[in-house]
């Protein structure tokens, strides 16, 4: 697969070896902002003023002014989405999660309208994606099923690369705590007047921090060694003392891009992106604070008639290395044939990821214990054909067709090593299926009145999963397949009721259906089993939003406000029967939810901004866990507020940014109440600023401080404290 990607590099040298270099010293024109047209909330071009729905557009410019490391890094100050990044660069299982909907599988995430919800968990691997080459990303909040069909529950996500128009080139090269390290290259050019290409390379590193403490459990007897500290569990109960650390906590990412359009005629394009991502992450040495240790019975002292023990095996556990390799290609073509407008396009994701982690006991540790290896591969094929035609002068009637095929399996390994790849045997486990869904979708925009506009959606889907298996290899459980459909209609509307003042409301059907690691995936921890189920059903939601943007004068004051409620059926959720947690379709859940946003440009060059987020997301009905009825849904802050300003004045730009978020729960119950200790998510506020200079108009050096004030908290993982980057840019 890896092969494919250095063609893009070779052609774009190739093409890039031209005279061009004269053009490229030309005096730059300042740059008009003309009004922001969006094209994934409807499908067709609309400014975003009248678009049916709550939308942000974020722009290049907007992401120069934050210390962007991965692209979800973007999200975390908006409106309506929270972003699980608990460990910066580090963390291998970031989200993110809109309008009470809690993971990536919730939210259909596009790069050039190619889906990149993975075929095994449908989550995103954040960190394989290009963060220099992005154009814009159109953040679409509310289900849209009725356009996108499944995963598009919470919203939609389009990330749109660049096109460039004349030549371009861009280094940057950075450093900053933990020893981070990034470069980042993006060349560029428009040849003929009708080939653009983009080439991009970037590559980021660190060594990370200390961010799980080794929590053992404290009990009656005598210690033996001293050192430590205690510690409370999740609950509040002081049951815990601290012996040591897991290491350091680092990461690698390394993603290659290119883009290829070729504008063949006046009205019609034909475009091609490439994007070949890899991350990795890795636990140091770990640390202990409890002196000399060595044997299988050393007990830390944990007060008068306490202690806790531990054993070597206890600083590594649940730890290891990983490897996450992300591949996705996708075609896009349109072109207007008289009335008619064509698009289509065609794609695909593959993906193989790995992870060990350590099976030792007692004595085994850091240098010798034996581990286990997960390997996945996934592999999604989309493609999709859609057609846009005026029926009269009031009526714009869009019609399209789709077809998915997702493939992904999961084997078990035991290796000698828990801190390499190599040397396994044959599989000890395996759990993998297909899945495939082909849908047919129209929307009709009716313009009611000058000021008034319908938009009437309806999309049918209808998906299958077949060969699907699981177990020790040779005597797998092989399950029959099983098959489903789902209408999902939309009605929208916008009025302008006065030159500054837009009205819009919808009600819109959207669903998501089980993905194949919870069809067929099924595992262990220590004596629990979480038990797959071949037989559930999507999950559904009803949603009701209503909203208003208001602007004063003359456009420098905006005030939005947007209420929802979301009615959410067939949840997929644990059973438990003994031992055993069954997935099963069995919960009901509803969210009341508000959003608010506010803007003020203060002069040409400064604006302060802020928004405010209440979500009231609870579980109401759920035979499966009784406990987490009238509780909040896990992985949601009840409430969430953004405050920044932004300034860009000659030669120097730069924002400050602050973030709130409240509690959040971990366990459906809501008794992890406690706050500041491992395993947990506290309330949290914290401030970011970057500040930029231009010395010359082909350079910028820029420094960023995240976490200004060093505030300590638990994102179920010790947060980092403050941190600071520096970075350097060279451009023509």
């Amino acid at each position: 697969m890896r092969e494919r990607s250095w063609l893009i590099v070779a052609l774009g040298i190739l093409c890039l070896a031209t005279p061009r270099l004269a053009e490229a010293m030309q005096t730059v024109q300042n740059a008009v902002k003309l009004d922001e047209i969006v094209v994934t909330a409807t499908r067709t071009e609309k400014r975003i003023e009248d678009v049916p729905g709550s939308v942000t557009v974020i722009d290049r410019e907007d992401l120069e002014k934050k210390n962007i490391q991965t692209v979800d890094d973007a999200l975390n100050s908006l409106s309506g989405v929270f972003v699980k990044r608990s460990k910066g660069l580090m963390d291998s299982t970031a989200s993110i999660r809109m309008r009470g909907f809690n993971g990536d599988k919730y939210t259909l995430v596009l790069i050039d309208g190619q889906p990149l919800n993975d075929a095994y968990t449908g989550g995103v691997e954040w960190g394989a994606l290009p963060v220099e080459n992005i154009e814009r990303i159109e953040i679409i909040r509310g289900p849209a099923s009725a356009l996108y069909g499944g995963n598009a529950m919470g919203g939609v996500i389009n990330i749109i690369t660049k096109t460039p128009e004349k030549l371009e080139l861009k280094l940057t090269g950075g450093y900053g705590t933990h020893d981070t390290q990034r470069s980042r290259l993006s060349i560029g050019d428009r040849l003929w007047n009708r080939l653009g290409l983009q080439i991009g390379y970037e590559e980021e590193k660190t060594d990370g921090y200390e961010s799980t403490p080794v929590v053992r459990s404290i009990s009656s007897g005598t210690g033996n060694v001293s050192g430590g500290y205690p510690m409370n569990d999740k609950y509040g109960e002081p049951t815990k003392w601290v012996v040591g650390d897991k290491g350091k906590n680092g990461a690698e990412r390394r993603v290659l891009n290119g883009k290829l359009r070729l504008d063949f005629s006046d009205t019609g394009q034909l475009s091609f992106t490439a994007v070949s991502g890899d991350y990795e992450y890795d636990y140091g040495r770990p640390n202990t604070y409890m002196g000399t240790f060595g044997d299988n019975s050393t007990y830390a002292i944990a007060g008068t008639g306490q202690r806790a023990r531990f054993r070597p095996n206890d600083f590594i556990s649940y730890t290891g290395i990983g490897k996450k390799e992300t591949d996705t290609y996708a075609m896009a073509f349109k072109e207007i044939f008289g009335p008619l407008q064509i698009k289509a396009q065609a794609g695909t994701v593959q993906l193989e990821s790995r992870y060990t982690l350590e099976s030792g006991s007692g004595l085994a540790d850091y240098n010798n214990s034996p581990g286990s290896l997960k390997i996945t591969e996934g592999e999604s094929w989309f493609g999709e054909l859609q057609g846009d035609v005026p029926l009269g002068e009031s009526h714009i009637l869009t019609l399209g067709v789709s077809y998915r095929t997702d493939e992904a399996d999961t084997n078990d390994y035991d290796i000698p090593f828990y801190r390499s790849y190599s040397g396994r045997g044959a599989s000890t486990f395996y759990s993998g299926g297909n899945s495939k869904a082909w849908a047919v979708f129209g929307q009709d925009e009716w313009l009611v009145a000058e000021q008034l506009t319908f938009y009437l959606g309806i999309r049918y889907d209808a998906w299958k999963v077949y060969d699907g298996a699981s177990g020790v290899p040779g005597s797998e459980t092989e399950y029959d397949s099983n098959s489903e459909s789902e209408f999902s209609p939309k009605v929208s509307a916008v009025w302008k009721a006065l030159p500054d003042t837009t009205l819009r409301a919808s009600v819109g059907h959207a669903f998501r259906p089980p993905t194949i690691y919870e069809l067929y995936r099924s595992w262990q921890y220590y004596s629990t089993t979480y038990q797959s189920n071949p037989n559930l059903k999507p999950e559904t939601v009803w949603t009701y939003e209503i909203g208003i943007d208001q602007h004063f004068f003359n456009k420098k004051t905006r005030l939005s406000l947007t209420g929802y409620r979301n009615d959410i059926d067939d949840l997929i959720y644990y059973r438990t029967e003994g031992s055993t947690k069954i997935r099963t379709n069995a919960g009901k859940s509803q969210t009341y939810g508000l959003e608010i946003e506010a803007s003020q440009k203060v002069t040409d060059w400064f604006t302060l901004w802020g928004n405010f987020t209440h979500t009231d997301a609870k579980i109401i009905d759920n035979p499966a866990d009784p406990d987490s009825e009238d509780k909040r849904v896990t992985g949601i802050p009840k409430t969430a507020w953004n405050i920044g300003l932004d300034g860009h004045y000659k030669w120097f730009k730069g924002s400050l940014v602050g973030r709130y978020y409240s509690k959040i729960y971990n366990n459906s119950d809501n008794k992890d109440t406690e706050e500041g200790v491992y395993g947990t998510y506290e309330p949290a506020f914290f401030m970011d600023a970057k500040v930029t200079v231009t010395p010359l108009k082909w350079a910028e050096i820029s420094l960023s401080v995240d976490n200004i004030f060093d505030e300590e908290y638990y994102e179920y993982y010790k947060a980092d404290g403050r941190t600071f980057f520096a970075e350097i840019i060279f451009r023509y």
